[in-house]
């Protein structure tokens, strides 16, 4: 498993056409060629640098059938952390 993966060239193009990044990345679908769909991942700078819920990225480039623009995002940057006592109000 790797922390980045490069996206294929004809997707990539494909998503160069959809852009809809807004801070240097953009909110992709992955789909790999055993049939596997990652739909909610994070690309920038043509790799793909994380998959949700997964710590390291679960598959090579060689694996990528198609990368897809997702409309769905979500706070990637964000980490759970576990305290003792609750937030303050």
């Amino acid at each position: 498993m790797k922390k980045l993966v490069p996206i294929p060239p004809e997707s990539l193009n494909r998503l160069k056409k959809d852009d809809l990044k807004d801070f240097g990345y953009q909110f992709v679908s992955i789909k790999l060629k055993d049939g596997r769909v990652f739909p909610q991942s994070v690309a920038s700078e043509g790799c793909v640098i994380q998959v949700k819920g997964f710590r390291e990225i679960p598959f090579v480039e060689t694996d990528i059938e198609s990368v897809d623009a997702d409309g769905e995002p979500w706070n990637f940057r964000r980490r759970g952390v576990r305290t003792r006592t609750p937030p303050r109000k």
